[in-house]
């Protein structure tokens, strides 16, 4: 493994202060207190002009969506994504944002790149419905998924002031990125 290999961490939902967003800053956290260096999109940050329909076209791509591409998807072999459940899957903006980026440069985007699956709710079930589905899409792509999912089942009790506070928590998902980088 390249220990210059950067990974690149996608904070699934564009809902504002997220909980998911929190859970993909503490692994930014973690990966940069290890030594690996990661990169974080937050698709709040994902202007919504960006993801229209005229993106189902190499022509069509935004450049803004072509430039995260070529930074943070293309030369990476290794994505953590992690997913609030919303009506029992995935959000739609996830969908669409990975539709995006498989209209130019599909295979250098996903074609046997590894990816870890983090699923997060307020429920008991910590998204474990929408991690097959992500699975699913990820798998047609190409991508190679790490075995262990890690749900994060009610969150809520787990979370205050944009921190994690549960020590198990935050060692269980240091656990896995740690397991992760070996994979």
């Amino acid at each position: 493994m390249n220990k210059k290999e950067q990974i690149t961490i996608i904070s699934g939902t564009n809902r504002p202060n997220s909980h998911t967003a929190i859970i993909a800053s503490h692994i930014h956290q973690h990966l940069h207190s290890i030594g690996r260096a990661s990169n974080l999109i937050d698709l709040e940050n994902i202007d919504g002009q960006m993801l229209s329909n005229e993106m189902y076209s190499e022509a069509g791509q935004h450049p803004d969506i072509k430039k995260i591409q070529d930074d943070h998807f293309e030369h990476q072999t290794k994505f953590i994504f992690i997913a609030p459940e919303y009506n029992g899957s995935i959000p739609g903006v996830l969908k669409v944002f990975i539709d995006a980026l498989s209209v130019r440069k599909y295979s250098e985007t996903f074609f046997h790149k590894k990816a870890c699956l983090i699923g997060v709710a307020s429920g008991r079930a910590g998204n474990l419905r929408g991690l097959d589905h992500l699975g699913d899409v990820l798998s047609y792509l190409g991508v190679i998924l790490f075995p262990a999912k890690l749900p994060v089942s009610r969150v809520t009790d787990y979370v205050d002031k944009g921190e994690i506070t549960d020590p198990e928590v935050k060692a269980t998902i240091n656990k896995l990125i740690d397991d992760f980088l070996g994979f």
